[in-house]
């Protein structure tokens, strides 16, 4: 064997080696093993040419000689040696370890952690499914089971309790086809009682899952006999779930945690005839709702243990892609006998209760680190592996652990001709307190085989989780589930154990590493949380120029900052408000919106309507007047990707934005493009004949579409998508529909509003009823919850952001400082929009103004003393029987003060080096000594005490922008309201508010406007 260890260096030489009779008889003894040594070629004619390969001097006639007499005694052996193994040589570039992973004994078969044998069908022939349901899906050209599907099959056909962990854990597939067959078989199920209710119930995490595995049945479901499937969502209105009626012979039902509860409620006995209970995504089930599966499994617990049932199948099959103890405590108490089939294998050693260690360390520093972790005195036999991803590391690390006095051996694809010895080696009974070591790469696991190892340690970091399965399987004989472990000399006293060394060089990798420590419940040393919070640091800000996180948007919060791929941090450069024309985004105050597409409950696409200046509108008439001449529609030739272009929807005329140009692989295929309509926000799939020549003077106008949030509402259930249910109930609602909003804060393209409500004007009676609020009706449909975090997510974003432009404008708008120049100011412009842009230019001229000592080294600046030297604050009033409540949203202030007239009041205070004033001119009488101010939540709060009890239709003489009502409290103060006993007498369905016009004031439209 000294031969095959010293041909690897020899191996560049050209000249053929020969051996030994003693190495040929090695050769021979081991070629089952392995082939033949790569540079070692075997002679049987020594009369062949290419001996003189292997003289020195070929004109050498005794060395020639000497060779032949050499060859003729070893040639019997080599003989047999080429009749053991016959394949022929290998040629250039195929290394011994290639060699051997091709032959038959070198692959190693798909590996699965299984806690009870388990057969595989290998075919779908093979499974163990209905004739029908195989022919079902052949004509789908399902492409036969996979690995996980051959072993999780046969277990849920034969009826039995099954935990399945794979990377595919998702997939129905992996459990419909058997439960499916099972249902077909009516026989199982004559003891049961016969009365309606469910045999299967699939629980997934949440609707879009739901309705996902709702239509494979409807799919796959047709080859069985009827089983009449329900999707079921319920709300959370009581009355929903008390009056929710099955059809008669439903055997199915597909449904959420939080929905099959509140049916349980008040449908005790739907569990009776249940006898299949299907938990899809099990990990994530019991993250999103705990306590909603143990109640349920509880429930099916105590119908399954009835006696009349004893000959019904009962089975529970939980399928996940991750291993947590939720699961695990799942399978001690709810299963019985179950089988456990694992296929992503790094899971599999969660469940075998590996010890999951890591520890930080410089890349320079991976050796030492590495002696710090061996156990020089074990307690019982140790057999460690140390995975390297190198041949020199290999060598490196060997030396270092055998310096330490620990026997180690190594295996490498240049040593793979030692593979039998390091075999024995490794194999060799070990006495207590022994400790055996073998430094090895990677591509070495198959090879091996081992599974005995007690200790892992991951010294270089595996490039993959297959590769980090690979590696911890090697210790699966010792795996043992804390839901089976008896005591510890049950068990062999054996307790596994693996070591990750993590290095600057992984530091994209913490992030994962950190997951799977937690879901290990190992113990985290403090740095790696240090560590992990710098790398999604660094991570979010490789992120700067991807979109702002939809659900960060729409929620507040994301509910996995780590692995989404979207920004989370404002950019003061992407999300400065775009310009509709010669004005941006308005980022406060009042607006008139007209939602065009609806993408869901809350997020729309629309316009921002001017009363006074319509510019998308004007255009409109001019591009319908251009494309109404037929000679105008020329048909683009050349299409270029963002480019602009005219298409015609029947009467209609639109700009388009090319997004997409399609491959046209077939030349029969229709070529069709993405385009998006730019002043509506939504995308289609159109004709490439149909898009149209744009002048240039109909791309001057920006894209009008601006996106819209609702604010403060979210799903309900914990869900991240809003039910269609809502999303189709509001888009009939809103759709085309003129809204009035108010503008919470404005980035990039997207405004958040609250309220958005839609108002009707009986110009009859100088009043305004206020038809819907778009949150209220999400609400009562029992689809959605309070989201009260949201605005305030949002204000923190903004503020740590430090926005250059209007930063105020989330809590105050800069005003004049009298309510009477706010009156005349409105009386001149009379438009919001034009109010809006004279606070934001006011509050950034003052904002310059006040850094100017700064710029001008202390010159003496002139400042003219007027409206500009103070600051409107934002209010929100609400009234009750005797009081008006008005809550005046500043925080930290400072010299806070109140003053109180018959029908008016003053407030002031300074909040930082700003000053703030608010005089109010009251549209009734007050009792002066009856008001107070008080701090509440670090707000101002001023209570009004009435002069007389009745409801006051609005609050001020004269309309101020930064005035406004709270709808919030609009329930409270409903039933106060004349005008509503008016509206209720007629049996309108809508909720009343008033604003009574100024005399002066001969508008229709602004006769609408709320304060």
């Amino acid at each position: 064997m000294d031969s095959l260890r010293d041909s690897p260096k020899k191996k560049s030489e050209k000249k053929q080696q020969c051996i030994s009779l003693k190495d040929v008889n090695k050769c021979v003894e081991s070629s089952v093993y392995w082939p033949t040594k790569r540079g070692i070629t075997i002679y049987a004619d020594p009369d062949i040419p290419a001996a003189r390969a292997v003289c020195q001097k070929a004109n050498e006639k005794s060395l020639r000689l000497a060779e032949k007499k050499e060859y003729n005694e070893k040639n019997g052996c080599v003989k047999l040696l080429q009749f053991l193994n016959p394949d022929p040589l290998r040629a250039d570039g195929i290394s011994d370890l290639q060699q051997v992973q091709r032959s038959p004994w070198g692959a190693r078969p798909p590996l699965a952690v299984l806690r009870n044998s388990i057969e595989p069908c290998l075919s779908l022939g093979s499974s163990p499914l209905s004739a029908d349901l195989k022919r079902a899906l052949q004509r789908n050209k399902f492409p036969g089971p996979s690995h996980t599907e051959s072993y999780s099959w046969p277990p849920i056909a034969r009826g039995c309790d099954v935990v399945v962990i794979a990377h595919c854990g998702n997939d129905p597939l992996l459990y419909l086809p058997p439960v499916l067959t099972i249902l077909q078989t009516p026989g199982c199920y004559k003891s049961l009682p016969s009365r309606n209710g469910p045999l299967a119930v699939f629980v997934c995490p949440g609707w879009k899952k739901a309705q996902f595995v709702f239509e494979l049945l409807g799919d796959y479901g047709t080859s069985s006999r009827p089983l009449h499937p329900v999707l079921l969502t319920i709300g959370l209105h009581k009355d929903e779930a008390k009056n929710m009626k099955l059809p008669r012979g439903c055997d199915v039902i597909v449904t959420t945690p939080h929905s099959l509860l509140r049916l349980l409620r008040y449908q005790s006995l739907l569990f009776l005839r249940l006898c299949h209970l299907i938990l899809d995504e099990v990990e994530v089930l019991f993250s999103e709702a705990r306590e909603q599966m143990f109640a349920i499994l509880d429930n099916f617990k105590k119908n399954i243990e009835v006696e009349e049932r004893e000959s019904a199948p009962r089975q529970i099959v939980a399928v996940g892609v991750h291993w947590d103890r939720h699961v695990e405590h799942l399978l001690r108490e709810f299963m019985s006998e179950p089988s456990v089939v694992i296929t992503a294998l790094e899971e599999g050693a969660l469940y075998g209760s590996v010890q999951q260690v890591v520890h930080l360390c410089l890349e320079c520093e991976k050796t030492s680190t590495l002696l710090q972790t061996l156990d020089f005195i074990p307690s019982q036999a140790q057999k460690t592996l140390i995975f390297t991803c190198s041949v020199a590391e290999t060598e490196t690390v060997c030396k270092v652990v055998e310096s330490s006095s620990i026997f180690c051996l190594k295996m490498h694809k240049e040593m793979v001709f030692d593979l039998k010895n390091v075999l024995e080696q490794w194999r060799k009974k070990l006495s207590s307190g022994s400790h055996i070591a073998l430094a090895l790469t990677d591509d070495c696991i198959p090879l091996l085989a081992i599974t005995d190892a007690t200790c892992v340690i991951h010294f270089s970091f595996p490039s993959s989780p297959k590769i980090f399965g690979g590696r911890l399987y090697c210790m699966s004989d010792h795996f043992h589930s804390s839901a089976e472990q008896g005591s510890p000399a049950e068990q062999g006293d054996i307790k596994t154990k693996s070591v990750l060394l993590l290095t600057e060089r992984n530091a994209c990798h913490a992030v994962g590493v950190l997951r799977y420590l937690e879901r290990a419940e190992a113990k985290i040393p403090l740095e790696l949380y240090e560590f992990t919070a710098g790398v999604l640091e660094a991570k979010e800000d490789e992120k700067a120029t991807r979109p702002l996180c939809p659900y960060l948007k729409a929620f507040g919060f994301c509910k996995d900052k780590r692995l989404c791929p979207e920004r989370h941090h404002i950019n003061p450069e992407t999300d400065a408000p775009r310009k509709l024309s010669n004005q941006a985004v308005p980022g406060f105050g009042c607006i008139k919106i007209i939602p065009l597409y609806i993408l869901n409950a809350t997020n729309y696409f629309g316009r921002i309507v001017d009363k006074h200046v319509d510019l998308y509108a004007t255009l409109n008439a001019e591009i319908n007047e251009y494309f109404e001449d037929s000679s105008n529609k020329t048909t683009v030739e050349k299409v270029e990707k963002l480019g602009l272009y005219g298409l015609a929807e029947k009467t209609l005329f639109h700009r388009v934005q090319v997004l997409e140009k399609s491959q046209k692989d077939d030349t029969w295929a229709p070529d069709n493009v993405l385009v998006k309509f730019i002043d509506e926000g939504r995308t289609a799939l159109v004709p490439r004949e149909q898009l149209l020549r744009l002048p240039e003077r109909f791309h001057a106008l920006p894209p009008q579409a601006v996106e819209f949030i609702v604010c403060r509402v979210k799903p309900a259930d914990n869900e991240i998508e809003w039910n269609p249910k809502v999303t189709r109930y509001i888009h009939h609602k809103i759709i085309g529909k003129l809204h009035d909003a108010k503008v919470i804060m404005a980035l990039g393209n997207t405004v958040w509003i609250d309220p958005m409500v839609h108002i009707t004007k009986l110009s009859n009676l100088k009043t305004s009823v206020v038809d819907y609020n778009v949150r209220a009706e999400i609400l009562s449909m029992g689809m959605g919850v309070d989201n009260s975090e949201h605005i305030e997510q949002l204000k923190k974003l903004y503020e740590g952001a430090k926005m250059p432009a209007c930063e105020e404008s989330l809590s105050q708008t800069l005003t004049p400082s009298s309510a009477e120049d706010a009156a005349r100011q409105h009386t001149r412009q009379g438009d919001r929009g034009s109010e809006r842009g004279a606070a934001c230019e006011a509050n950034s001229a003052h904002q310059k103004h006040d850094a100017l000592p700064e710029d001008t080294g202390g010159a003496p600046i002139n400042k003219t003393p007027g409206p500009l030297q103070s600051f409107h604050p934002q209010i929100k009033w609400f009234q009750k029987d005797d009081v008006v409540i008005l809550k005046i949203q500043l925080r930290n202030v400072k010299d806070c003060k109140c003053k109180y007239f018959r029908n008016r009041v003053v407030f002031s205070a300074w909040v930082g080096e700003k000053f703030y004033l608010a005089d109010m001119e009251l549209q009734a009488n007050i009792i002066k000594d009856d008001c107070k101010c008080m701090i509440q939540n670090d707000e101002p709060v001023i209570t009004l005490a009435k002069a007389r009890r009745e409801s006051w239709c609005r609050l001020l003489k004269q309309r101020n922008p930064n005035v406004a009502f709270d709808f919030d409290h609009w329930e409270e103060c409903e039933e106060d309201s004349h005008f509503s006993r008016v509206v209720n007498s007629k049996n309108l369905s809508c909720k009343v508010t008033e604003w009574v016009e100024s005399s002066d004031e001969t508008s229709g439209d602004e006769g609408s406007e709320s304060e």
